[in-house]
């Protein structure tokens, strides 16, 4: 095996899993799954999908056109996201690991604050990229400290270390803040919101039309997930929303990786 992969983290979620077989009145907490069904709608199309000859093609590398365009007119009008590209992928996960494919080389610096999504931080690992900097999160909340941001920012600025090249948020409180200070610096910020639906204010039921307004700009690429609030894990499907620059890249990486989207989920 090669020395980047031996030295990445084994996933928790497996060994969780391999911990407890066999085992019986265990209620694990490790891994945010739902426990509803898909929309009805969802498998209903999927099923009438499933007698379609094009279901058994290749389909387009970033996804199917109508899909993208009613993701684009969701961005816009829930995340306030106008503008970019929009790429199809087999779930949340393969869309981070494009991005960090497409935005770093081995040895680039990158950040992630603490409490971290453990296949980030693999995909970093996996990739040759140099994690030498784990920020601390704002207590009790637990959200980005945007002040240690701004210090780890400026320090690296005079020269004192590696300029940083890419700052992972996960569901983010302060991405405006983050955003900004991103781009004075000039470092890539990717925002994963495949919780999106599970914030306080939409699960109360006070949120405004906006789900997530998310923050965007040439620096800021977006996650999303049909995994969480959709009940749809199996299906592999996610999406991430980035400059359009990016597009060669990124589809370099896609058709390398999965080639298409499964088009039976799409």
């Amino acid at each position: 095996a090669s020395k980047r992969v031996r030295a990445t983290d084994t996933p928790c979620i497996v060994q969780m899993q391999q911990m407890l077989r066999g085992r019986e009145g265990v209620l694990s907490l490790a891994q945010g799954i739902v426990h509803w069904p898909p929309p009805e709608a969802a498998l209903a199309a999927g099923v009438a999908a499933m007698g379609e000859r094009s279901t058994s093609l290749y389909g387009p590398d970033d996804g199917l056109p109508e899909l993208r365009a009613a993701l684009k007119e969701k961005l816009r009008v829930e995340n306030g996201i106008d503008g970019g590209e929009v790429m199809v992928t087999a779930g949340a996960n393969q869309a981070y690991t494009n991005v960090v494919l497409s935005l770093l080389d081995a040895g680039d610096a990158a950040a992630l604050f603490r409490p971290y999504y453990f296949n980030h931080l693999m995909a970093l690992q996996m990739t040759g990229s140099q994690l030498d900097l784990w920020l601390p999160p704002s207590l009790p909340d637990l959200q980005p400290d945007i002040g240690a941001l701004r210090a780890e920012l400026e320090a690296r600025a005079r020269g004192d270390r590696p300029p940083l090249r890419m700052l992972t948020l996960v569901n983010p409180g302060n991405a405006t803040g983050a955003s900004r200070l991103c781009a004075s610096h000039g470092v890539w910020l990717v925002a994963d919101s495949r919780q999106e639906h599970f914030s306080a204010r939409v699960m109360s039921g006070s949120c405004p039309a906006r789900v997530l307004q998310c923050v965007s700009g040439e620096h800021v690429i977006n996650v999303f997930s049909f995994s969480k609030a959709f009940g749809m894990m199996g299906w592999r499907v996610g999406y991430v929303s980035f400059p359009a620059a990016l597009a060669p890249e990124m589809l370099k990486v896609q058709d390398t990786i999965a080639i298409c989207p499964s088009i039976a989920s799409q």
